[in-house]
């Protein structure tokens, strides 16, 4: 029987060996290209790929509570802390629930700097009607024609604010290598800024089925879709967020990066019930990852086939690239679910250069998987150094 093709790195852009000058030719951004790897052994045999056993303990059941997981007791790095608000740039907001309109927070958002909310003592969803886009420099044009880079983006929603894309259309889109957006330089493939932080915020029912008309496709990101830069949720609720059903390489039900030459961090947060082609919840590409004190729960990848079909992979985590590493130290991934392989968390490094490391952690009760790295169901993983300690997984 032909194998359905299972993990294929698709690489992000390629490395581009460009000089920009003012006025010069742009740089031209090269479409992933596929890389690929040979598991048919692995399709027909799920345990072919196996390391040698590691200590591992079971568990039937998780209760679940949001706002993170309270039980964890990772290290926060100093990148990924809470961020100062107490000057912000821009406040949305009045003081009233009518003054803190979409296009308030679209326009505050658009430059970068540190982004507050005034919009009175209760809880408000702010319901989008349009895609809110951060720009690599203040004015969005290029450097060499008067813009300013920006060096970051925070959102802090209070504990007060809800984000909703009503199910119409992704809620946040940054994009490094948009010539829209303005270039920082002739290797935007390389480049680290903006970093973008969301605090204290939920979003949910974005949808990433399409990108947003304009702009170069990022494949997923139901609420968050980044290329370039780097991306810290700190106390972040992802609900219900979704992108397209089927895809070899797209994802992120509710968070897609791509491109990143630092590291993205997930701390204290919550994303339950985000659905992807691949990635239920989270889907890196080339991107490395940290998954901190975190909760990670009902979430699907819902493709079919895996990369050489339509997915299907990584119920819960999904990442693929070269050198790049992922952490989850603190965090319970449980109740996910996957057609095809990892439906806790779905890890290939096509040059086997790149990390995962497990720490401290339960993954438990994720199911449907079709191929798995034994002894544990719930992960496949490919690469070049795989390690779990102090946790609970199946």
């Amino acid at each position: 029987m032909a194998h359905r093709g299972l993990a294929r790195a698709a690489g992000c852009a390629g490395v581009l060996t460009l000089v920009l000058t003012a006025c010069a030719t742009p740089p031209q951004v090269a479409p992933p290209s596929p890389l690929s790897n040979d598991l048919a052994a692995v399709r027909a045999d799920p345990a072919a790929a196996a390391p040698e056993p590691l200590p591992t303990g079971m568990a039937s059941s998780i209760v679940y509570v949001r706002n993170g997981n309270p039980d964890g007791t990772a290290s926060i790095p100093l990148a990924a802390q809470e961020a100062t608000t107490s000057a912000p740039d821009h406040v949305v907001g009045t003081g009233t629930a009518a003054s803190c309109t979409s296009e308030a927070l679209a326009s505050a958002v658009r430059g970068g700097g540190v982004v507050t909310f005034n919009c009175g003592a209760s809880p408000l969803t702010i319901n989008l009607t349009q895609t809110l886009m951060l720009c690599n420099t203040d004015t969005c044009q290029h450097p060499w024609q008067g813009g300013t880079p920006v060096e970051r983006l925070v959102v802090d929603g209070g504990n007060l604010i809800t984000i909703s894309g009503q199910d119409q259309r992704g809620i946040f889109y940054a994009n490094s290598c948009e010539e829209s957006f303005g270039w920082l330089s002739g290797r935007c493939d390389l480049e680290t800024r903006p970093a973008v932080v969301f605090q204290n915020i939920t979003l949910t029912h974005g949808n990433a089925t399409s990108s947003p008309a304009g702009v170069d496709p990022i494949e997923g990101g139901g609420a968050i879709a980044m290329r370039g830069g780097s991306f810290t949720a700190y106390n972040v609720s992802f609900i219900d967020n979704r992108c397209m059903v089927a895809s070899s390489d797209g994802g992120g039900g509710a968070v897609r990066l791509t491109g990143q030459q630092g590291t993205s961090y997930i701390v204290n947060s919550t994303l339950d019930g985000n659905r992807c082609a691949n990635g239920g919840a989270i889907s890196g590409l080339h991107a490395s990852v940290q998954v901190l004190n975190s909760m990670v729960t009902n979430n699907t990848a819902t493709g079919s086939g895996a990369s050489s079909g339509q997915g299907g992979n990584g119920g819960a985590l999904y990442g693929d690239g070269n050198l790049y590493h992922y952490l989850v130290d603190g965090t319970i991934i449980s109740g996910n679910y996957a057609d095809e392989g990892g439906p806790g968390i779905f890890y290939v490094s096509n040059n086997r250069t790149g990390t995962l490391t497990i720490r401290d952690s339960t993954i438990v009760d994720n199911t449907g998987e079709n191929f798995y790295t034994a002894p544990y169901r719930d992960i496949f993983y490919l690469g070049g150094g795989f390690t779990v300690s102090g946790s609970t997984v199946q």
